[in-house]
């Protein structure tokens, strides 16, 4: 989709939505060369569904809402993606890598470093450590291993950029494009600036600290240098901001309820704050909660102890903490009347019907396994430039 002459633009995103990615994951055959005939099976029926999800979400966006979709690349030779004895993750969740702020358009060229030392501390971890959020507390903690962890995470390290590298080329299409737009593309080392963790409302950027023991007056520091022209405001979200809270529209927040009070960053606008996920105490989650943590969940996974081997050892990047993510917050704002979300939440739609804004069901079937909800699976390009504009 080439626009000659008129920069792709996102202000605020509840502005009407043109132009917008959609992930996409590895397809059936990519899995040809599992050998045990059920797990094989298994992660087919994985694409496949996956797959038909997205088509779905895509057939939503651009039927009734007219939004002009496109998708991440996949090389020729699928080879190509198996680097440093490990699969890349496939692009099934384009928001994490990159975000359109006013015409300039984001891109992280690190990975993000919270979340490389949780994948790295998870796969090391002996079994009497506690957990820790950051290297320096355990290097603190443990001066006896200090020195071989750290040798150990500065060579996950280099492994996580190699996969980074790899993973930006599923967007190169896309990056061309922009620039026959005449938009900019802004490299950054601020591994934070991405979809996942600001939220654009007209004047004013929103970014979501990586925990909850960031510098959050350096973290300022840093953005204002960025971004002279925003009012800029961090939110203690202790992660993904979209896995926290999302501004739906003006007026409303939709929130988890362990996040402190919105009252200086979103002042007299109504926050519906929704129960911390109860995925440990559902019934079909609870085998995974033994066997591998509540990590990810695929239906049936528990039969096949063979499939548990098969992601620890291949695709361990590929999940999250799932049994930690409540779906209900992330979801895709079409305009300010329109919402896309992955399930019926009672709660959410009551709160956005007082608001005047609907509520559409698109399914994501495997959230549990992707970790990831609507808002994760999309990235948005362009929408309707209604101006900037003061909200809060």
């Amino acid at each position: 989709m080439v626009r000659p002459g008129n920069m792709y633009s996102v202000y605020q995103h509840w502005d009407p939505l043109k132009y917008c990615i959609v992930g996409r994951t590895y397809p059936p055959e990519f899995y040809s060369w599992i050998q045990n005939s059920q797990t094989r099976s298994t992660f087919e029926k994985l694409a496949q569904e996956t797959e038909e999800d997205y088509q779905n979400l895509i057939k939503l966006l651009e039927n009734k809402f007219g939004v002009k979709t496109v998708r991440p690349e996949f090389p020729s030779d699928l080879e190509e993606l198996y680097v440093d004895g490990k699969w890349v993750q496939p692009p099934t969740a384009p928001r994490d890598y990159f975000i359109m702020i006013g015409d300039k358009f984001w891109v992280p060229k690190v990975p993000n470093g919270s979340h490389a030392w949780s994948v790295f501390y998870r796969q090391n971890k002996q079994s009497y450590w506690p957990d820790y959020v950051r290297p320096k507390d355990f290097y603190d903690a443990w001066p006896q291993f200090a020195d071989e962890v750290r040798k150990k995470f500065e060579l996950f390290q280099q492994f996580d950029q190699s996969h980074l590298d790899a993973k930006l080329k599923f967007y190169t299409h896309i990056f061309d494009d922009l620039r026959a737009n005449n938009n900019s593309i802004e490299y950054t080392d601020l591994d934070f600036i991405n979809g996942c963790f600001v939220s654009r409302i007209g004047e004013d950027l929103m970014f979501a600290t990586q925990t909850f023991h960031d510098d959050k007056a350096a973290l300022l520091t840093q953005v204002n240098e960025h971004f002279p022209d925003t009012t800029n405001k961090i939110v203690n979200a202790g992660g993904h901001g979209d896995a926290v809270y999302c501004p739906v529209t003006p007026g409303l927040i939709i929130s988890l309820h362990d996040i402190p009070t919105y009252k200086d960053t979103f002042p007299d606008w109504e926050v519906l704050y929704l129960p911390d996920s109860n995925y440990a105490h559902m019934r079909e989650f609870e085998f995974s909660m033994k066997r591998n943590k509540g990590r990810w969940f695929f239906p049936g996974f528990e039969k096949d102890p063979n499939m548990i081997d098969m992601v620890n050892h291949y695709f361990d990047e590929w999940v999250g903490e799932v049994h930690e993510t409540v779906f209900d917050v992330n979801m895709l704002t079409v305009d300010d009347k329109n919402v896309i979300v992955s399930a019926h939440n009672d709660q959410v739609e009551e709160a956005c019907a007082r608001h005047g804004v609907e509520v559409h069901i698109s399914p994501f079937r495997h959230k549990y396994f992707w970790d990831a909800g609507i808002h994760c699976i999309t990235n948005d390009l362009h929408r309707e430039n209604t101006g900037p504009k003061r909200f809060l």
